[in-house]
């Protein structure tokens, strides 16, 4: 049996939501870079080109840096642009950043006029500052971080070889250089917060994003149902009516059951639209604690008067132990929601096929502290689930009951999903049908 969730849907589109916008900040980043390499060749141009201090060498460093730190930015560019950009291309981009930055700052380095006084007396460093703090744009701490870290590293590298070039000149000392290093570093960590906070939001508005698509799809699938609703309230009317004419006639008894028919669809119908809303309102709540025991209890209790005949046995460490009340779940919708839970499973037990049900529902808790969950298992005696209705070991919709919907079970399976939980069914081979659920506990 598989033992991890399925990806739900609303966390898809979150994560879906996130890589955009991180392709965005990308794409932002890469066209700063441009914008910055082209301003640094255009300065370089004006104090002389090749014919300014180092010449040629200079030259052969510089050009060839600029112009194609701005051909890879374009590429960058253009793959965020299609969100090509994962998180190992991200980390890649804010490293070379960090390269292009300091490698920049090397010719100032080897080739300088008389009066240099080394790396640290120019403004041209606190360009490290601003690259550690705009990686925070890819809302990735993991490329902020390490890009800090390079930064950092390549800073150290660079003073280094400064301090040894130009020992007579350079007038700078430790002081100073830590002063640059707490500058980069406060700018990598504030970057790294921010990137945290802004995927906090991203991730929020995803999965906002995400009910809000599945509302509309609901909404949709509702509106072409309605022409549907027209037509058996225009037969009803119609059968209604003929029954109003002639109710003693020999059509009658045929209209009769026509219109019964009819209004049983209807009924079935509106049932849906009840559960469809019920599931949505639900999942768009927020996940909470709610008592195990004390809820499940209550459930079985309504149950039981709907199926007297129905025996059901509670068993399990959770609710034979004294300490059963002190179990709580995390659940989207709180009481309600696992009242739904347990109810919906109770009662399919109940119902069986629609044609024969359970006479024994076994239900059993047991936690599982290793894995911070409740083990909520639902076992019936009856005909099981029928071929088609599973897929795999979870349900895939469809019903043999002749009023129902077949949405009860997908309900129950994203409500739980959408808890942090799974829900796995299946035949036993020694008959009957299990069904059990998992749900994170409030430690």
């Amino acid at each position: 049996m598989p033992e991890s969730p399925r990806p739900l849907a609303f966390e898809q589109m979150a994560q879906r939501v996130l890589l955009n916008a991180s392709n965005e900040g990308e794409a932002l980043v890469s066209g700063v870079r441009i914008v910055f390499c082209g301003l640094i060749l255009l300065r370089y141009q004006a104090l002389g080109g090749a014919h300014a201090e180092g010449g040629a060498a200079a030259a052969w460093l510089q050009f060839p840096l600029l112009l194609g730190s701005i051909v890879v930015s374009a590429a960058a560019m253009w793959a965020a642009r299609r969100r090509r950009f994962g998180a190992g291309l991200l980390v890649t981009s804010t490293v070379l950043d960090a390269v292009v930055a300091h490698v920049s700052l090397l010719s100032t380095v080897l080739w300088h006029g008389p009066y240099y006084t080394g790396l640290l007396r120019m403004p041209d460093p606190a360009a490290a500052i601003a690259v550690a703090f705009i990686a925070a744009l890819r809302l990735s701490p993991a490329a902020a971080w390490i890009g800090t870290a390079a930064n950092l590293l390549l800073m150290a590298g660079l003073t280094s070889f400064d301090l040894h070039v130009n020992a007579g000149q350079a007038t700078y000392g430790l002081k100073e250089l830590m002063l640059l290093f707490i500058f980069i570093g406060s700018a990598g960590a504030f970057a790294s917060v921010l990137c945290v906070i802004a995927r906090r939001l991203v991730l929020e508005a995803g999965i906002a994003s995400a009910h809000i698509e599945r509302a509309r799809t609901s909404l949709r699938a509702l509106l072409r149902e309605h022409h549907d609703v027209r037509t058996l309230l225009s037969a009803a009317r119609l059968r209604a009516d003929l029954l109003h004419r002639d109710p003693l006639g020999a059509s009658a008894p045929g209209h009769a059951s026509a219109l019964v028919q009819d209004l049983g669809d209807l009924s079935g119908f509106i049932e849906s639209v009840k559960t469809r809303a019920l599931g949505e309102l639900t999942l768009i709540e927020d996940a909470t604690a709610v008592n195990m025991g004390a809820t499940l209890r209550q459930a079985v209790e309504v149950v039981q008067v709907r199926f007297p005949q129905v025996r059901f046995e509670l068993g399990g460490a959770a609710l034979t132990r004294a300490s059963a009340n002190d179990l709580s779940v995390r659940i989207v919708g709180g009481a309600r929601g696992l009242t739904h839970v347990v109810t919906n499973l109770c009662v399919n037990a109940c119902e069986g096929d629609g044609q024969q049900g359970a006479r024994t529902v076994r239900i059993r808790v047991e936690p599982e502290p290793a894995r911070h969950r409740v083990l909520l298992s639902v076992r019936d005696d009856g005909p099981g689930f029928r071929p088609g209705l599973l897929e795999g070991h979870r349900p895939r919709g469809g019903t043999t009951k002749a009023e129902g919907t077949g949405l009860g079970m997908l309900l129950v399976s994203g409500l739980v999903e959408a808890s942090g939980g799974a829900l796995h069914a299946w035949n036993p081979p020694e008959g009957g049908a299990q069904v059990e659920v998992t749900l994170p506990t409030s430690a």
